[in-house]
């Protein structure tokens, strides 16, 4: 009997024990689940945070270049503002010099025409006392004839005056025009970047006004804003013009025939050297006549484009 009751005392613990050791599991089993679904749950949201990262950081590269390209931009557009304020100055100036010609074309035109009244009364007076003056008839005929001749040919002065002054430009303010400088790369696409130009295509339109005869040889001199040389020179010349007699760095040049006619010239410029960005001016000369200037800019190269 003893032997019976130890039995199913040990029974009675050993369930006790499976029972407390199956709790333990299934809460064990249920915590290490919520745990690892928990776990899952902080790699999705970490995965989600590293994709926004990723997406944040190509927005701000995105926005470091459109920054960039704004700048240069505006650096051009404000260029261009500068230059169209004193192109819009130089006109005005221009407008007030042919105002002021053309009134004084009027005062002299208006008094031509006071002359010519008086004339017409001068004429008209003689011809009242032509019947009591019958022997002055002839000298004042005479004298009328000389009065309207001379009265006349003042008014083909004025009218070739007026047209030599309406129609002639003085030679001294005649430049070439229609500059153009394209930096070009190696595959002879047209670039802004200093670092990838591989040669300068610079050219202009020579007016015909000018008055450029026969062949002439014509320079071209690169200097950037301090008024050095953009690249060594491949000689210097002197040049002798109107008002300046000058030595210029030469790094281009070639002989050109002039006609009447309105002619392009074209220069190609390949630099031995890789070229630093900056502001520089292309003027272009005969060895008698300054066939004007242009400024172009080259800009820095950078790693996002």
């Amino acid at each position: 009997m003893q032997e019976t009751g130890r039995n199913s005392s040990n029974l009675a613990w050993t369930l006790a024990l499976l029972i407390v050791v199956g709790l333990a599991g299934g809460l064990y089993w249920r915590t290490n689940r919520a745990w690892a679904t928990h776990y899952n749950q902080i790699e999705l949201r970490a995965d989600s945070l590293l994709s926004v990262k990723f997406h944040l950081e190509d927005d701000i590269r995105d926005l470091k270049s459109q920054l960039e390209t704004a700048a240069d931009d505006k650096a051009y557009f404000d260029k261009r503002l500068n230059q169209f304020h004193n192109m819009l100055s130089r006109q005005d100036q221009q407008l007030y010099s042919v105002q002021q010609a053309r009134l004084n074309q009027t005062n002299s035109i208006r008094l031509l025409k006071q002359q010519g009244d008086s004339l017409t009364l001068v004429r008209d007076s003689l011809e009242n006392q032509l019947a009591a003056s019958r022997d002055k008839i002839g000298w004042l005929t005479d004298a009328n004839k000389l009065l309207i001749g001379q009265n006349k040919e003042l008014e083909q002065e004025v009218r070739k005056l007026t047209t030599d002054m309406a129609g002639n430009v003085p030679r001294a303010t005649l430049t070439g025009n229609a500059f153009l400088v394209e930096p070009r790369k190696a595959n002879t696409k047209v670039t802004a970047k200093a670092r990838k130009t591989r040669s300068l295509l610079i050219s202009c339109m020579v007016p015909a006004e000018l008055h450029l005869e026969g062949r002439q040889e014509v320079f071209v001199s690169l200097t950037d804003e301090k008024g050095e040389t953009m690249m060594p020179a491949i000689r210097t010349t002197t040049v002798e013009l109107p008002d300046l007699n000058d030595v210029i760095p030469v790094h281009a040049a070639q002989m050109v025939s002039f006609t009447q006619g309105p002619q392009r010239i074209v220069f190609q410029i390949n630099p031995a050297n890789t070229l630093r960005a900056g502001l520089y001016r292309a003027s272009i000369y005969t060895r008698e006549v300054f066939l004007g200037t242009v400024e172009f800019r080259l800009r820095d190269s950078f790693w996002f484009f």
